[in-house]
């Protein structure tokens, strides 16, 4: 078998593209577990040979198709920041940033269901989510430091964890399982908990 080769002519890019966009429909609909390099080759109209040429096998396309997923879930949460005051961080600017997160989980949800439960049984999984969480951290600790004078909060990589946790599991709880309530007022309960939680003054912002 021929190794991996990275496509560079435009016929090449539109054939790797077409594998692509067929793994990750067949992956949203049917799992890794229940989708094979076979069905996939047939649903990009291209031979098998032309699947093995881009891809070692279906596992490796499907790590490619989540990073990049992960990568339109972070631009999504922080896309628009030149909307947020980064030093006067208030209930408004939080708000704004859980809005993203609640629209990043509206981006591939089938996908994004699928792949998140594998992430406890498949260690490659596990760590795209890991390095997209800690990435997500990094970025909250970023805006807290900016304003630690305005914070209660002592501990900003501590605090970072936290609202990322209670954000992401009420996201998840809305758009995998459900929720009675409303999805506005799940957001506006989190962005007052988040903003009483970090600043002197809960009506700040």
């Amino acid at each position: 078998m021929s190794s991996v080769r990275t496509p560079k002519q435009q016929r090449s890019i539109q054939t790797k593209k077409r594998i692509v966009n067929a793994g990750f429909h067949l992956y949203a609909q049917k799992g890794i577990h229940g989708t094979n390099s076979k069905e996939i080759a047939e649903k990009a109209g291209v031979s098998i040979g032309s699947f093995y040429s881009y891809f070692k096998n279906k596992k490796t396309l499907l790590l490619e198709i989540l990073e990049d997923f992960l990568d339109q879930v972070y631009l999504t949460i922080w896309k628009e920041m030149e909307n947020v005051t980064i030093n006067e961080l208030g209930r408004n600017e939080v708000k704004f940033i859980i809005e993203n997160v609640f629209k990043a989980y509206d981006i591939a949800p089938t996908f994004h269901s699928q792949t998140h439960a594998l992430r406890y049984s498949d260690p490659d999984i596990n760590r795209a989510y890991e390095r997209e969480r800690n990435r997500e951290v990094t970025q909250i600790r970023y805006l807290l430091e900016n304003n630690k004078q305005r914070m209660r909060v002592s501990d900003q990589e501590a605090a970072a964890i936290v609202i990322h946790n209670a954000v992401e599991s009420v996201a998840h709880t809305v758009k995998f399982i459900g929720s009675k309530i409303d999805e506005q007022r799940l957001i506006n309960e989190l962005a007052d908990m988040i903003n009483n939680f970090l600043l002197h003054g809960s009506q700040e912002g």
